[in-house]
């Protein structure tokens, strides 16, 4: 079973299964989501509220980086950063861009080489395109500066 560690602003921690603080951190952007005709919150999301916080980007946040650990997505962005010459930032813009009918070619030159980027991260992804949108949301997340450490402690 793996357990991530929570921090409540005032210092209290606790460890929580993966996927109890996921279903969890769901119901607490839902109700976040849509307040005017949300139920209130269960108990236990009440419970993690007091670690996330009730900022609705940053549940977000966290429910995105839970997310990486279903369908072991942390993995697959691995292979196709570390496989790749291509940047994380042109990594997320070509995975933007896969099904994306708006894509304008900025230079046909380099297209085969954005062609077999593709190719690999259908591979990854299994030509999946749920997989691919939670890998493009994760991806997001490093470009952004929001998933790392710092900003997961608390």
């Amino acid at each position: 079973m793996q357990l991530v560690a929570l921090t409540a602003p005032d210092g209290h921690r606790e460890r929580w299964d993966i996927k109890t603080a996921y279903l969890t951190l769901l119901s607490w952007h839902s109700y976040f989501k849509d307040t005017d005709n949300a139920k209130e919150p269960t108990k236990i999301a009440n419970q993690i509220g007091k670690f996330v916080g009730d900022d609705i980007k940053q549940v977000h946040m966290y429910l995105v980086y839970l997310d990486g650990f279903n369908g072991d997505l942390y993995s697959k962005l691995s292979l196709l950063a570390h496989n790749s010459n291509k940047s994380t930032v042109q990594l997320y813009f070509v995975m933007k861009s896969i099904g994306n009918s708006d894509y304008l070619r900025h230079n046909k030159e380099q297209e085969p080489e954005r062609q077999q980027l593709i190719n690999r991260i259908k591979q990854v992804t299994n030509n999946d395109q749920e997989t691919l949108r939670r890998l493009t949301e994760l991806t997001k997340l490093f470009i952004d500066g929001q998933l790392h450490y710092s900003n997961l402690e608390g």
